[in-house]
């Protein structure tokens, strides 16, 4: 019995450890695909910022659930969300970058802001000549 007193809270949080880590890199694989997918969008001829951002937005609200997702960038004026988008096109090349923080599932820090996030991506723009 004893031993069972010692073993089963080590075995326990190495177990809610390895859950952690694993929806922690699907959370980050998530928000790489979708800020690839955003600067894809925003790569066709007439697209602009305001496309890559969507659909960077699209795509991580079905896979960020519990997160506040919106668009904002760093050094803008307001608080920044729990996770943010920054799209950016020009010169072209459409930058998207993601960032923020996702909730944990199990909070072993108290007052801690979650797990840190990001992606960035930089594709060129297409240009069609006559």
């Amino acid at each position: 019995m004893l031993e069972f007193a010692i073993a089963w809270p080590i075995c326990l949080v190495i177990v809610a450890g390895c859950i952690q880590l694993s929806t922690w890199g699907a959370e980050s694989y998530a928000a790489r695909q979708a800020a690839l997918a955003g600067a894809r969008s925003a790569t066709a001829a007439g697209a602009s910022a305001d496309t890559a951002a969507t659909v960077t937005i699209a795509a991580l609200g079905r896979s960020l659930l519990g997160a506040h997702i919106a668009r904002w960038c760093p050094g803008s004026a307001g608080a920044a969300p729990d996770v943010w988008v920054c799209a950016t096109a020009g010169a072209g090349v459409v930058e998207v970058r993601v960032g923020g923080s996702v909730p944990a599932l199990l909070s072993l820090v108290p007052g801690g802001t979650g797990l840190p996030i990001g992606a960035d991506v930089v594709l060129g723009q297409e240009a069609f000549q006559a």
